[in-house]
């Protein structure tokens, strides 16, 4: 364990603040990368930092001060604790010139997003926020297609876990497909639509939202955390293709049409004048190429950790960046001042 100064050349010496659930995959995560060395489990809960730092063979504290006050100084550390608490650890650890993964959201709101991103810039930290679906294997395997979507849908549902409960599904749940969404379309909202309903929690548990971007893509985003079962799937359409992918399963399709224009000529016209019977003889294998997505199955947390060390080490931009993460919750922000404003009473009976 280091108890010195920051780690030069191609490792760094990390730690991870906050012993929850996610902190916990973090610490494991980093246990096995060569480009790092854990140092320090870092929980408001001292018991539960110093289980997981048993664990993993490196030291505990109750907060940043103290692991400071004992001479361990990480080069980057993973901020996994509630939400609400983003901003205040991001900026204790930017002014000791350490670079930082934040889990998602960036934070719950854009003003606290604004002055996290503002903060790092002024450090000249690095600062990446963690939307692991980013690096879901789908997710990777369609940055091999020159996706121009016109029309997105994604439905995200799952059973309740009763854990991040302190933020409603949009931030919680569908934050992922906002950043994704946001990411594949490139372009400003002008429009969001949307409606939600709390049934369990003091926040919405499941919201649906229309979104339209300035070059004309429309984004149908559900999320709902009342399923009885999970499902994670997204449908895009663009003028040559159409894709489906499933998040859970690890696995998609691409529909592309490769008749020429001849062919494509020829059939509208067939359509046009009624020719079914001879339509019922065309093979649809013959118009459409059907390719299923190459898959890398590797766990997204692993390559997002991956990626961040590579960003700390190399000093380059990470892949999902500050601005990346501000986008998101902006734009989840809107989406949830649009559910407040198409909020509805139901009238008790009489």
């Amino acid at each position: 364990m280091t108890t010195s100064k920051q780690v030069a050349g191609p490792t760094a010496a990390v730690a991870v603040i906050g012993a929850g659930r996610m902190g916990r995959h973090h610490a494991r995560i980093y246990s096995t990368l060569p480009a790092c060395r854990l140092v320090a489990i870092i929980d408001s809960d001292i018991a539960k930092a110093q289980e997981l730092a048993l664990a993993y063979g490196c030291a505990a504290f109750a907060d940043i001060g103290q692991m400071l006050q004992a001479g361990i100084r990480p080069k980057a550390a993973t901020i996994a604790v509630p939400t609400i608490y983003h901003r205040p650890i991001a900026a204790a650890l930017f002014d000791q010139g350490i670079d930082v993964l934040v889990e998602k959201p960036l934070a719950p709101n854009a003003a606290d997003c604004h002055a996290i991103v503002a903060h790092a810039q002024t450090a000249k930290r690095i600062l990446q926020v963690g939307h692991s679906e980013r690096f879901n294997p789908v997710v990777r395997a369609l940055s091999a297609y020159d996706l121009i979507p016109h029309f997105i849908e994604v439905q995200r549902v799952s059973p309740m876990t009763f854990r991040s409960i302190d933020i409603g599904v949009v931030l919680d749940m569908m934050i992922h497909d906002i950043d994704i969404v946001g990411h594949m379309v490139r372009s400003p909202v002008k429009t969001v639509a949307a409606v939600g309903v709390s049934v369990i929690s003091n926040f919405e548990d499941i919201a649906n939202a229309r979104l339209v971007f300035a070059n004309g893509c429309v984004a149908n985003l559900t999320a709902s955390r009342l399923a009885t079962k999970t499902e994670r799937k997204m449908r895009l359409f663009s003028s040559d293709m159409y894709v489906s992918v499933d998040y859970h399963k690890k696995a998609g399709v691409v529909i592309r049409r490769t008749a020429n224009q001849e062919q494509l000529k020829s059939v509208k016209a067939k359509i046009q004048s009624g020719e079914v019977a001879e339509l019922a003889d065309l093979n649809y294998a013959d118009l459409v190429n059907y390719e299923p997505l190459t898959i890398e199955d590797r766990e997204p947390l692993q390559v997002e950790l991956e990626a961040f060390l590579h960003a700390v080490v190399h000093r380059t931009e990470p892949p999902v960046t500050g601005a990346d993460g501000m986008r998101a919750v902006d734009i989840a922000e809107k989406i949830t001042e649009s559910i407040a404003e198409h909020a509805w009473r139901v009238k008790p009976p009489l």
